[in-house]
């Protein structure tokens, strides 16, 4: 096919896409321009007939083409297909559409795609025929305009007034999707997920939507956007939670991730603060079977996740955060924008680095909770893996047990995280940000707490599964006790001050994530890896979650296991450098040609 014209009717879609999937990058580009110009070059009769393989060719090659190129190609096939948009089925609406989306995904200011959007444009003709009833299979292009929408409302440069129209052209086609719903449409789930979105950027939601968007998710507690659902419901919580709070019960005991379930329970212990008790009472454990305490125990658990979980909106009302460390490695690792990557030769800025709860330094990590309720180590037969990561922080920021211990013994700094940047890190939807619970294994005090109470519940359901010598179940017990172990410490390191950010990679809405990423790449525009924010090493050949995890290799056959947070570039508002620092004069300009915003102090406290 080389030297020839690509418009002559003798080539199909597919051969064409083999074509170019044949050349190396260099020939790719060459031809892929010689593509664009000889399109461009025919009479608007002739664009409009191969307009659908050029979408095609361009949405598989979109990477590929350059930005102007796209442009005029948009353009052109937007002013032909505005004047014949009745001419082409439903299939060449999804490409445009498609390529569209990946178009404006990568464009910042609304005025080099405005032509796009201008009244009598193709966007509002295929809207115009949605509404009309004119289009066939409309159904599955749904959610293709919703995500259109998306990015136009996300643009922070969008005028008001174009705003304002945009906005009155998606409500009438949002009204019109719940009046024409079809759950059984393969499509709805993408449009629900859309919707969600918009709500956030403009606020869309009619209170007529409601009796269909929680009859879906009655229907699919395990749906994989149920997170978003949760959140809306959250925005709206006064006006719907009445309405929506059956629906969240059964995401609550029906959801199967960790994450989930916790932010269902919530916001049930929000609207009523019964989460526990609606179906137990603790008094008559005697008439539970060996079943029903475990349900009970399950129950238990998850209400302690809830209570010890911090959301992003809480962080301002508890304070400020941050962790200490050794200069070298201030000044070496989170400062320093040395960290690369097998797929990136270029500096990258240092990101958050999270460690296998397994190699944390207190030797009770993860026991202590067994310990408390009177569980030994025998219910394991095997060890105990963890596919936890963590990074723990502190509100004490110049204590002095905690610079002997984290800081080099007083010769290192503490790090006080940008308050925004933590937000937006624990805002995200696979991590989260919980607060540690302290345990008094030696005094006979009864903990008075909330989570107190609910371990003296668990502790009352593990004695009867004693008496009752049912050994399958509390092996399995113990094992669900392995979701909030990692919320525990001695009552001996209360001065800590202890919270945690972290991710565990076994939680199914985790998982969900990695598997949809590596096994359907048609949706790659609903689910982008900053849905789990990871970074990937290609280095490592696993197609699971493992491919997150990096290994650094330690002496002896020894290696660490970290994953990186690569959502944003670590950022820290301030900097106080211990009490025995006494060459700051080396340090601090360093630190503040490295980020001349950042807050330089040395520490308060007077030590020798």
């Amino acid at each position: 096919m080389e030297e020839l014209n690509y418009f002559t009717g003798k080539f199909s879609e597919s051969e064409l896409e083999n074509h170019f999937d044949s050349l190396d990058e260099n020939k790719l580009r060459y031809e892929l321009e010689n593509f664009t110009n000889q399109y461009l070059e025919l009479s608007e009769e002739e664009q409009l007939k191969y307009a659908e393989p050029v979408l095609y060719i361009f949405r598989d090659f979109e990477e590929k083409i350059d930005k102007i190129i796209q442009k005029k190609i948009l353009e052109s096939i937007n002013k032909i297909l505005s004047k014949n948009s009745q001419v082409y089925s439903w299939r060449v609406c999804y490409r445009y559409l498609d390529f569209l989306y990946y178009y404006l995904f990568e464009i910042k200011e609304y005025e080099e795609y405005s032509k796009l959007f201008e009244n009598e444009s193709y966007f509002f003709k295929i809207i115009d025929l949605v509404l009309k009833g004119n289009l066939e299979n409309s159904k599955i292009i749904y959610s293709d305009l919703l995500s259109v929408f998306v990015l136009l409302f996300r643009q922070k440069s969008l005028p008001e007034e174009k705003r304002d129209y945009f906005k009155s052209k998606l409500e009438p086609f949002i009204n019109f999707i719940f009046e024409n719903i079809d759950f059984e449409n393969i499509d709805f789930e993408f449009t629900i997920y859309w919707y969600f979105k918009l709500d956030e950027l403009v606020s869309i939601f009619q209170f007529e939507h409601l009796k269909i968007i929680n009859n879906y998710f009655m229907e699919n507690p395990q749906f994989g956007d149920v997170d978003d659902y949760l959140y809306f419901v959250s925005r709206h919580f006064d006006d719907i939670i009445k309405d929506s709070i059956e629906v969240i019960r059964k995401i609550a005991e029906e959801n199967d991730s960790d994450i989930i379930r916790n932010q269902a329970i919530k916001l049930i212990d929000k609207y009523d603060n019964d989460y526990l008790n609606e179906t137990s009472d603790l008094e008559s454990i005697s008439s539970l079977d060996v079943n029903q305490l475990l349900e009970q125990a399950d129950k238990i658990i998850y209400y302690i996740r809830s209570k010890l979980t911090v959301d992003a909106n809480e962080l301002k009302e508890i304070g400020s955060f941050g962790h200490y460390t050794k200069i070298d490695t201030l000044t070496n690792f989170l400062i320093k924008a040395d960290w690369k990557n097998e797929n990136n030769s270029e500096i990258q800025p240092p990101f958050l680095r999270l460690t296998n709860l397994k190699q944390l330094n207190d030797p009770m990590e993860g026991r202590v909770i067994y310990d408390y309720l009177g569980i030994d180590n025998t219910f394991f037969k095997q060890y105990q893996t963890s596919n936890v990561f963590i990074s723990s922080l502190t509100t004490v920021s110049d204590s002095l047990p905690m610079w002997k211990e984290y800081a080099d013994s007083s010769q290192g700094a503490f790090l006080e995280y940008d308050l925004s940047y933590l937000e937006d890190i624990v805002a995200h939807k696979s991590i989260e940000f919980v607060k540690v619970h302290y345990l008094d294994l030696m005094s006979e005090n009864k903990d008075e707490t909330d989570v107190g109470k609910a371990l003296d519940d668990l502790k009352q359901l593990f004695e009867k599964l004693q008496d009752l010598e049912a050994e399958k179940e509390l092996i399995s017990f113990a094992e669900k006790l392995k979701k909030i172990s990692y919320l525990f410490k001695v009552k001996d390191y209360e001065y800590e001050m202890e919270y945690r950010i972290l991710i565990n990679l076994d939680d199914t809405a985790i998982q969900n994530i990695i598997k949809r990423d590596a096994n359907d790449s048609s949706n790659e525009k609903y689910f982008k890896k900053e849905e789990i924010g990871l970074e990937v090493f290609d280095k490592v050949n696993y197609k699971d979650f493992r491919k997150y995890i990096v290994l650094s290799a330690k002496d002896n056959g020894r290696y660490d296991l970290f994953v990186y947070i690569n959502l944003a570039p670590l950022k820290y508002s301030k900097i106080i450098l211990g009490p025995k620092v006494t060459d700051a004069d080396y340090i601090a300009p360093y630190l503040k040609l490295a980020n001349p915003d950042i807050e330089i102090e040395s520490s308060k406290i007077p030590y020798r």
